[in-house]
């Protein structure tokens, strides 16, 4: 199914239900807390993480414009929500979706059920990409990784071989990624900026060069995950 048609279906059916605005650091939905419902973003990134036993947050994904949230609670595979759910942009704003209506839609259209299908393989290929990441044990690696998955599942491409992350990221957003310090963090990225394979500023998105981190790598992984050969809907 056509991203333009499933967009097209889902905002046909959502538009019928109230919506709420979070701002940025607001949390959405906490850990532990059996939602009221599913919630469906019209605007916005919402963040999901998880917290260390010493309070560190640990992020596991980011949800954008038609996604909805929890997955596994709307599917009723757990009585709550196993991550916390933050707004992550200056404003987000979701529609408050009950949870047996979203269901119900998703298995009466076979279009809608190949196209919810679709986006938890693009999430599953994410959080492996992720999970990669944080397998390597050099800071720099980590980063690398990690700036490589962001690329392809929240960019866009702006030049050959350079893609845009479409998410406002600080340096203790990558500590927070990839479990490095923050210090650790801005001093590997700043390196990266000098050798060309990043580039980013004040109010400026990060940009990758994936010509560059490749050779740096030198890594087939990197060369099969290139945007020309993966089909993420993000």
């Amino acid at each position: 199914m056509a991203e333009g048609n499933y967009s097209k279906l889902l905002k046909g059916f959502v538009a019928k239900f109230p919506t709420r605005s979070y701002r940025k650091g607001e949390i959405i939905i906490f850990q532990g807390e059996a939602p009221r419902c599913t919630f469906v973003i019209q605007s916005g990134v919402v963040k999901a993480y998880n917290l260390s036993i010493h309070g560190d947050e640990k992020p596991v994904g980011f949800y954008v414009e038609n996604d909805s949230f929890p997955g596994t609670w709307t599917y009723d595979k757990v009585p709550s929500a196993i991550y916390y759910y933050e707004a992550f942009s200056p404003e987000s704003v979701v529609y408050l979706v009950p949870r047996e209506d979203y269901v119900n839609f998703v298995h009466s259209n076979p279009e809608m059920a190949l196209a919810e299908l679709d986006k938890y393989v693009n999430n599953q290929l994410s959080l492996s990409m992720q999970l990669n990441a944080l397998q390597h044990s050099r800071a720099n690696e980590k980063l690398m990784y990690t700036l490589h998955y962001l690329s392809i599942t929240h960019g866009k491409q702006i030049e050959d071989r350079v893609r845009e992350i479409n998410l406002h990221l600080t340096h203790q957003d990558f500590a927070n990624l990839t479990g490095l310090t923050r210090e650790t963090a801005a001093t590997e990225l700043n390196k990266l900026k000098h050798l060309g394979v990043i580039n980013y500023g004040k109010n400026q998105p990060y940009t990758v060069n994936l010509e560059k981190l490749q050779s740096i790598l030198n890594d087939q992984y990197i060369s099969e995950l290139e945007p020309e050969n993966t089909n993420l809907l993000v």
